[in-house]
């Protein structure tokens, strides 16, 4: 394949499981995606984690037709448990083209015709010097720890992000004992990763520092900005919405969970409520999930009679629904002890919405001097802040016209341009040559892994075989790297390179060995084997067959290209 660019493949695992409105990670991965695809077309793909790898996910944008929906269902059952597997062969049926044949339909229903390509050129999952990007709910899924596999072995590169740290830095307001967990997570991406995207420099400035600390060698990071606008004209307003956003309120928008803060918020308005201000007080209005850690704090929520009748929770909010609220909020309020961005802030700025936010993480780098910062730990100074925009209807005024006049929407057509720079500098980068030690990236039939080595031990059989490499197509040498062992006997070893499970053969080289050869080395030998691939390969394999009563120990394998395009094979 001359010329071929590399494809750009898009993880979308968390989004393709979601059945909620998109929020948080979630509106991310779904945004840029979005933006992506704008910018490569055919050339990003996208992929979902079945089975143990990655595999093409094509998303129905239509509505499956009659024919489609029975063969789904026939194949697989309409439950939660084949959510995800259903979506994909939907997807799947209607990347084939179909065709329907009235002649051949039944009574009872409908033949479905699919003519699915076989060709050696049909790629379905990403390949040797693809780039696959994943920044979804990574932590939870047992993906993240083939990161390094798919880089080293599958040639693949890699592009990851880190969204915060709070789990190591602030463990107490996570579920369980997942500081641990984390710092293995985030090692794990510096050395499966070929950049990783950081959301600020909050974060990535967190994760530097974690990497020293933990002694990881840092990889590439970049730092993206996350878009503040807001999908408008998806759908429309429902009638609770609209009769809420006919009063004044205020709007937190976050999942209910410790770190967010909501307590402080509840508390300085019973400060107010006791105080003699419940009159004036606008409603709360809460957007987001109930999380972990918050039972008692809805239970008093509900129960006090300060606040009763002034702080409404929403669940499930469309973009429309969610659109409204920011139109509609007199302001935005947002007392987290910690983010590591805040996207929320950024949202109610772009529209041009006064915020009080906490001074805590990455939030002064959304908001700037735009935004009022409180404490997150001071319920009294919320509520004098509250009171003061709220009593002083000038003063909210003038900071609704400074935040107009002063920020700048942040658009996820910025966030695409830079993730799509990266994507080309680390596509640009060629694959650095491959060095391998037989011990720990072989398998062997007739020898002893020695530590690095690989050590026969007298019998006859494969004494090395592996390491099943992703190669693109172009021309490579392979150098095998060892030493006779005193005592060995006079024999053969025998050398190919192989793929497609061993059927095709590329390269093949024997070496007489031992004590009596002619011209053979004292001790030290190497052997290379120079070889062509016209096609994409995952599964590239040297192997060493050992003749009986040779001993010998293999020590190194070096793979390098030497050049990297090749005119496609007629």
């Amino acid at each position: 394949m001359d010329n071929e660019q590399p494809l750009v493949w898009m993880n979308v695992t968390t989004s393709a499981n979601w059945n909620r409105p998109a929020v948080g990670i979630v509106r991310v991965e779904q945004a840029l995606c979005a933006e992506l695809a704008a910018i490569f077309g055919d050339r990003l793909r996208q992929c979902v984690w079945m089975d143990g790898h990655f595999v093409e996910f094509r998303p129905n944008v239509e509505a499956p037709n009659a024919e489609t929906r029975l063969a789904v269902d026939q194949l697989l059952p309409p439950t939660q448990t084949f959510d995800l597997a259903r979506k994909f062969l939907t997807g799947r049926i209607a990347q084939f083209q179909r065709k329907a044949k009235s002649s051949n339909r039944r009574q009872s229903g409908s033949t479905l015709f699919a003519e699915i390509p076989i060709a050696n050129a049909f790629r379905n999952a990403p390949m040797a010097g693809d780039i696959l990007i994943s920044i979804g709910l990574d932590w939870d899924q047992p993906y993240n720890e083939k990161f390094h596999e798919y880089r080293r072995y599958k040639g693949i590169k890699i592009i990851t992000c880190c969204y915060d740290l709070i789990p190591v830095i602030f463990p107490q307001y996570c579920v369980g004992d997942v500081a641990a967990r984390f710092k293995s997570y985030f090692n794990r991406l510096s050395w499966g990763s070929a950049a990783v995207l950081c959301i600020s420099k909050q974060s990535q400035n967190d994760l530097l520092d974690l990497w020293v600390e933990t002694g990881c060698v840092p990889c590439r990071t970049e730092v993206i900005p996350l878009g503040d606008n807001i999908p408008a004209g998806l759908g429309n307003v429902s009638d609770e919405i609209t009769r809420l956003t006919s009063e004044p309120f205020l709007l937190f928008v976050s999942t209910i969970e410790r770190r967010k803060n909501h307590e402080v918020l509840y508390r300085a308005y019973h400060l107010l409520s006791r105080s003699g201000h419940r009159d004036k007080l606008p409603k709360l209005v809460f957007v987001g999930m109930p999380g972990w850690g918050t039972g008692d704090l809805r239970t008093d929520m509900e129960l006090d009679p300060y606040t009763a009748g002034l702080i409404v929770q929403l669940h499930h909010v469309s973009d429309a629904d969610l659109l409204k609220l920011y139109e509609r909020a007199l302001f935005c309020v947002y007392p987290s002890f910690y983010e590591g961005w805040g996207l929320p802030v950024g949202e109610a700025l772009s529209l041009g919405k006064p915020v009080l936010a906490s001074d805590q993480g990455s939030l002064p780098e959304v908001g700037g001097d735009l935004v009022k910062y409180v404490s997150p730990w001071d319920p009294q100074d919320w509520a004098e802040a509250i009171l003061e925009w709220i009593e002083n209807p000038e003063i909210l005024a003038a900071e609704a016209k400074r935040v107009k006049q002063g920020y700048r929407t942040r658009r996820w057509s910025d966030a695409g341009r830079v993730v799509a720079g990266l994507i080309e500098e680390v596509a640009a980068q060629p694959r650095q040559n491959l060095e391998f030690t037989p011990g720990y990236d072989f398998s062997s039939q007739a020898g002893l892994h020695v530590g690095p080595k690989l050590r026969s031990t007298g019998s006859a059989g494969f004494l090395m075989h592996g390491p099943y490499l992703g190669l693109p197509p172009g021309r490579y040498t392979a150098r095998i790297s060892g030493k006779l062992l005193a005592g060995s006997g006079k024999g053969l070893l025998e050398f190919d390179v192989v793929h497609q499970q061993g059927l095709s053969t590329v390269a093949t080289k024997k070496k007489t060995i031992g004590p009596s050869a002619a011209n053979a080395d004292p001790d030290a030998f190497e052997i290379e084997l120079s070889f062509s691939i016209h096609q994409h390969v995952d599964d590239l394999e040297i192997r060493c067959l050992v003749h009986h009563g040779v001993l010998v120990d293999l020590e190194r394998v070096n793979i390098l290209p030497t050049s990297p395009k090749l005119t496609k094979q007629k």
